[in-house]
């Protein structure tokens, strides 16, 4: 790879190649769900396909320095400026939690209105104590509730806020975020047990780390490589995802959530320093889905559920080969959950997005903004 140096790109170039990641990081979370809830006693009773989409969840662990590497991007040149941060705050606010209240609201809505159907009660399932995890997405011990998979929002939300600190003072920020991985990365060493609060000790949390680093390294520097490096990355990434699911060490560890993190980053730098040579072609359907990934990890479990027990009604979930359900409820849930994107998600965060001060030093990684 061939890094040089050069002045402050204020404005940066979008990356489909970056989306077109995204989009794939997402798929695999839906193919691991699609197969996980067959294991329902009333669908098939087992995890569907011989388990061949285990490996899913690696998808969350690319988002997290995706994460870090797109508020970077993004926010760059807000960096040490304090002034920026309500408009800071509130792109954030626009990216996250409009969504989130939406998928949320349907899905409370399909599982009370199923209930009723079946001659039971509401049967609400947040409580008093559930309001600030479930509807502020505020970190605490148990999942959300309705939308289980939010809890990965939990997190975005903490390191949103730590990232308000290298908007407030560059020096201070960076130096506590040096610390911040250093402390992560003896914790998972078992150097220190100490825990810190809101799960601040957890591995996501480097992996996020990670991602600022590409991100910082690709606003300061023009990077360039060819295919050969992408090849070697990807080699790499697969390599971290084999030592994470069928590795020496359980899954879901700190050593494989590192391995992992340190591919994830691998591979954005990778394609940043392709995107920087116009050395690589994405697929524009691909970079769409992409851009709506926040609705199609949100929202798939909904319509996997909705299309196995439609598939059951109608006396064909166990008439048809398993790989054919299996496939059923993920096109539904891609296209339903792709629809909520481009109707929903997308008009809503331009038109919040429209409303912060627009500056000529604003990026922008696609045309939804992050």
């Amino acid at each position: 790879m061939h890094i040089t140096s050069a002045p402050l790109r204020q404005n940066a170039p979008k990356m489909a190649s970056i989306e077109a990641a995204r989009a794939l990081a997402a798929f695999a979370v839906v193919l691991l769900h699609a197969a996980n809830l067959m294991r329902v006693e009333h669908f098939s009773g087992h995890i569907g396909l011989n388990r061949i989409f285990d490996f899913g969840y690696v998808g969350v662990d690319f988002f997290f320095v995706l994460s870090g590497f797109i508020i970077t991007y993004v926010h760059y040149s807000d960096i040490g400026r304090v002034e920026r941060l309500p408009r800071y705050l509130w792109r954030r606010f626009s990216r996250i939690y409009p969504i989130y209240w939406a998928i949320l609201l349907l899905v409370i809505a399909v599982t009370t209105a199923a209930r009723l159907a079946t001659g039971k009660g509401p049967g609400w399932e947040i409580s008093s104590a559930d309001i600030a995890g479930t509807l502020f997405l505020l970190m605490g011990e148990g999942e959300p509730k309705y939308v289980g998979v939010a809890w990965s929002l939990q997190y975005e939300i903490v390191f949103y806020v730590a990232f308000c600190l290298l908007l407030i003072n560059v020096r201070i920020g960076t130096g506590l975020f040096i610390a911040w991985g250093i402390y992560v990365l003896a914790h998972a060493l078992d150097i220190v047990q100490f825990k810190l609060p809101l799960h601040l000790n957890n591995a996501h949390c480097l992996q996020f780390l990670f991602g600022v680093l590409v991100g910082a390294a690709a606003r300061r520097h023009f990077m360039r490589t060819s295919h050969t490096t992408l090849v070697a990355a990807l080699i790499a990434f697969f390599a971290a995802v084999i030592f994470e699911v069928y590795g020496p060490f359980d899954r879901h560890s700190e050593a494989g959530r590192i391995v992992l993190g340190l591919a994830s980053a691998a591979v954005l730098a990778t394609l940043v320093a392709l995107e920087n040579g116009k050395a690589i072609r994405t697929p524009i359907w691909l970079a769409r889905l992409g851009s709506v990934s926040y609705s199609i990890y949100l929202g798939h479990i909904l319509f996997i559920n909705l299309t196995y027990m439609a598939l059951l009604k109608a006396g064909l979930y166990h008439a048809l080969p398993e790989a054919v359900v299996f496939t059923l409820a993920v096109g539904v849930a891609l296209i339903a959950t792709a629809l909520i994107g481009i109707y929903v998600e997308l008009p809503i965060v331009n038109a919040l997005k429209s409303r912060s001060q627009h500056r000529p030093e604003d990026v922008a990684v696609t045309s939804a903004g992050h």
